[in-house]
């Protein structure tokens, strides 16, 4: 009976022992669709106002912070890099340009449905967040931020074609809540339906 009460228990402590480490994973990690493993978002932790840890100002911080952006919850309505955003013209990229001491420099590119100006908001407010070294966060030049471009004849100046930075208004919510004085930025394109598939919200 003894030998017997050795094996029951040493097997509950075994099995205790690996419940909890399951249990510890479930707990701390979500599943993340940028490398296909389960890691942790921290942007999606901050939105939600829970403390993160901060961060040394450098090019492999910075690169984390863009990743924990363009990975999370929001970047999965902002970033064609996502299946959902890329099925409805959106291709738009955001990278780091330089860092001048305490200044950063970002790179925006390809077609955005939100404005350039919000997408860089939101990266700069993340990344002064994890890094409060960072006193300034931009792009290289303003045009960037411009959601038209305009094509300026070089013999005449005057403008010949103006070119829409801004991906499709698929469904023409966009135009109606601006419209209606709604601010399309403060919604996306996208709610997430209970099965995780996209639903367009309507107008």
């Amino acid at each position: 009976m003894i030998g017997l009460s050795r094996t029951v228990v040493l097997f509950l402590v075994t099995f205790l022992n690996f419940a909890n480490v399951i249990t510890s994973f479930t707990v701390n990690y979500a599943f993340s669709p940028s490398s296909g493993t389960a890691m942790r978002n921290t942007y999606d932790d901050w939105r939600q106002d829970v403390p993160v840890d901060q961060m040394p100002l450098d090019e492999d911080a910075v690169f984390m912070c863009l990743d924990e952006l363009v990975y999370s919850d929001s970047g999965k309505q902002m970033f064609g890099v996502h299946d959902g955003p890329a099925s409805i013209g959106i291709t738009g990229e955001i990278g780091l340009l330089e860092i001048e001491g305490p200044e950063v420099y970002l790179s925006l590119s390809g077609n955005f449905w939100h404005t350039r100006s919000h997408v860089l908001g939101r990266a700069a407010m993340y990344l002064n967040a994890r890094i409060p070294e960072i006193m300034h966060v931009s792009v290289s030049d303003p045009d960037i931020l411009n959601d038209f471009e305009e094509v300026i004849d070089e013999d005449t100046g005057e403008i010949i074609e103006v070119i829409d930075r801004k991906s499709p208004d698929f469904n023409g919510d966009r135009e109606t809540m601006t419209y209606q004085g709604i601010d399309p930025d403060m919604r996306g394109p996208f709610v997430s339906a209970i099965s995780g598939e996209f639903k367009i919200i309507p107008s």
